[in-house]
């Protein structure tokens, strides 16, 4: 037992190590190859972690607290650091100083002329779609506020997100005692590379809106249901992803609820509407416009192209000064048929849940992590942090192949050799390739191999 504990202690010392390495790497995206071998390692050590823990084969030599305190390492190894991988972290610093100086983030772009006084050179001119005004809900907007209340600067997002995720940590140890699974499965998504990556390193704000959602199931679980719609409405106002995610969590008085998440929403919309100006501006050029990395969607949209679907201009619309033109082309036409394809799905999970809908077993986080992937594959956008607010599910639903999803889906960055040199953003075919055939592989041999799955709820 000494010598085994002694291995799982050198497998944490090295995994500190590949931290440290690739937080003091710099701008690596022009050799970004050296990040994808620290990655492979980094997730070669957590992969056989996670093994161990699924079979129990962690040493009780080793305390808890210690893993916890661990983890907290990697996290503040990685938080002084710039962000390279991404640039979305400018737009929060941003819309809190906009929000810090009364002005209401959704009325201009970053751009637009009425706000130039408030341009500088470490915030502004790192924003990436300056012409474009801001596509993040409320709870979002009223945590970059705070943001700037404590200082405002990169590392200051970090330390809020720090204290987030640990209030996170604490309840899903909350929700693990509840079904009386081990508390060693927190660390399948407390050691998760691409969440402490994508966090502590990029600065991504899933964690607030994931952090959220959670609390809604939690509250269900404890049998408060109109606490839990609080929540998820906190949850959809910080990021819409959960928004079909936390469907099983209406599926008592479906209708009396859904009614209050609208309610609860429109009340934080309504306002930032006085003036005129139109919510979420961005949120529409991203529906319009945005697409990466969404293999299905490419898949069926390239069909679309060649069958030589009909296209044509719907309508154009300001959005906060910025024009946006709407087509119905082969885009549109994916995107409603992946609503049609969600909506199945919905319908066929919901209606399993029928039955036990009086007894709240962990049948319902199920039901919402095969909600939550089909949402993940079909989108036409799906960038690798995306992918955090899968990961929780994996503690109550453990998957290779997603877990090998959140190292494979990093591949996607390769598109930034190319973006950073000559300014071209342009995927691969083989890149997506490599991508997903081994995740959809794993996918079917879990699907398949039924006895195995059922035996992790045991």
């Amino acid at each position: 037992m000494r010598n085994y504990s002694l291995r799982i202690l050198l497998l944490l010392f090295l995994m500190l190590i590949l931290y440290f390495i690739i937080g003091y790497l710099g701008d690596f995206r022009n050799t970004i190859e050296i990040y994808f071998g620290l990655l492979l390692l980094l997730y070669a050590l957590y992969g056989y972690l996670i093994f161990l823990i699924l079979r129990d084969s962690i040493p009780n030599k080793i305390a808890f607290s210690s893993y916890l305190i661990i983890g907290i390492l990697f996290r503040l190894i990685l938080m002084p650091s710039e962000p390279v991988l991404s640039d979305d972290i400018y737009r929060y610093l941003w819309d809190g100083k906009i929000s810090a100086a009364g002005i209401n983030p959704y009325a201009y772009a970053p751009d637009n002329e009425n706000l130039s006084a408030f341009r500088d050179e470490n915030v502004y001119h790192q924003i990436n779609f300056p012409g474009i005004a801001t596509v993040y809900p409320p709870v979002s907007q009223l945590f970059f506020l705070i943001n700037h209340w404590i200082g405002g600067t990169v590392f200051t997002w970090k330390i809020l997100l720090l204290v987030v995720e640990s209030l996170f940590v604490i309840l899903i140890l909350r929700l693990l005692h509840h079904f009386s699974l081990d508390k060693f499965r927190l660390l399948i998504f407390f050691y998760n590379p691409l969440l402490i990556i994508e966090t502590y390193h990029s600065g991504h704000l899933e964690i607030i809106g994931t952090l959220f959602f959670w609390l809604a199931v939690y509250a269900f679980y404890k049998h408060y249901d109109w606490r839990s719609v609080l929540f998820f409405s906190l949850a959809f106002m910080t990021k819409f992803f959960p928004l079909v995610s936390g469907i099983p969590l209406l599926i008592n008085k479906f209708f009396r609820k859904g009614l209050l998440v609208l309610g609860i929403s429109a009340a934080m919309l309504i306002p930032f509407s006085f003036g005129g100006t139109l919510p979420l501006p961005g949120l529409y050029s991203y529906l319009n416009r945005w697409e990466f990395n969404g293999a299905i969607y490419q898949i069926i949209n390239s069909f679309f192209k060649w069958v030589n679907v009909r296209e044509f201009e719907w309508m154009t619309a300001t959005l906060s000064g910025h024009v946006e033109i709407f087509y119905i082309n082969t885009a549109f036409y994916y995107k409603m048929l992946a609503v049609i394809i969600l909506l199945l799905v919905m319908f066929d999970q919901i209606k399993k849940l029928k039955p036990i809908a009086g007894f709240r077993g962990i049948r319902f986080i199920q039901v919402s992590y095969v909600l939550t992937g089909t949402v993940l594959l079909l989108t036409p956008t799906l960038y690798p942090w995306y992918l955090i607010w899968m990961i929780p599910f994996l503690i109550f639903h453990p998957s290779w192949s997603w877990l090998s999803f959140t190292f494979l889906i990093q591949l996607s960055y390769y598109v930034l050799i190319s973006y950073s040199v000559n300014g071209v953003w342009e995927e691969s075919v083989w890149i997506l390739f490599l991508e997903y055939v081994p995740f959809y592989l794993l996918l079917v041999i879990e699907y398949l191999d039924k006895q195995r799955i059922k035996g992790w709820f045991c």
